[in-house]
């Protein structure tokens, strides 16, 4: 018989299973290189399986499974297009933000909604004041929102990881490709996917 860890882990697989043909359909309305079905199916199993994993047997898993079903079709768009669309963006932050109010309604004690409010608001700024200054878009400020709420959470130093290895992650990448000569100096690297990762990548160290 599954345990509660294990039934959370296999249930977040497979609601990505449940929710592959929703995430194409909706990635669809911005790139037309998209993965096969069969591709898109496998990232949101990967996806909600390994959110469900970071998290564990908490109620406030609902809100990340929420977050991270919107995290594909963003991931999938960003790379492609290189940007993130506010018909995702804005659903994903406000989502999150309801169902971590909700769960710690339901009684879970493992992170603070008003800290998650507060992460959300002040990485979205963050990320805002950047875009105006800074080569960073509006898409990636908007996300912001979604991983300050959800990093925000656990505390205000799971937000400083998160973000801070989301930018390792894309400064990995970005020198890879220039080593290997398949970008140029000026060319667009999407940030979104590595931020999405750098926040997944918190969550598991914050437990």
């Amino acid at each position: 018989m599954l345990g509660p860890y294990a039934f959370t882990v296999v249930a977040g697989g497979l609601v990505g299973v449940g929710v592959h043909g929703p995430v194409r359909r909706e990635a669809a309305r911005y790139t037309a290189q998209l993965p096969s079905p069969a591709q898109v199916m496998g990232l949101c199993v990967a996806a909600l399986g390994a959110t469900a994993a970071a998290t564990g047997y908490h109620w406030h898993v609902l809100a990340l499974l929420w977050a991270a079903a919107c995290a594909v079709p963003l991931a999938l768009v960003d790379v492609t297009e290189h940007r993130l669309p506010r018909r995702l963006t804005h659903p994903s932050a406000a989502g999150t933000l309801l169902l971590l109010g909700a769960a710690r309604l339901a009684g879970d004690r493992t992170g603070s909604a008003l800290h998650a409010l507060y992460g959300a608001a002040a990485l979205g700024a963050v990320f805002w004041l950047m875009a105006l200054a800074l080569p960073f878009g509006l898409g990636d400020a908007a996300l912001g929102l979604t991983v300050g709420a959800v990093l925000g959470w656990y505390g205000f130093g799971a937000v400083f990881e998160g973000v801070l290895l989301g930018f390792l992650l894309a400064a990995v990448y970005g020198t890879t490709k220039l080593a290997a000569r398949r970008a140029g100096r000026r060319d667009e690297l999407p940030f979104g996917p590595f931020l999405l990762l750098g926040a997944l990548l918190a969550i598991a160290l914050s437990h």
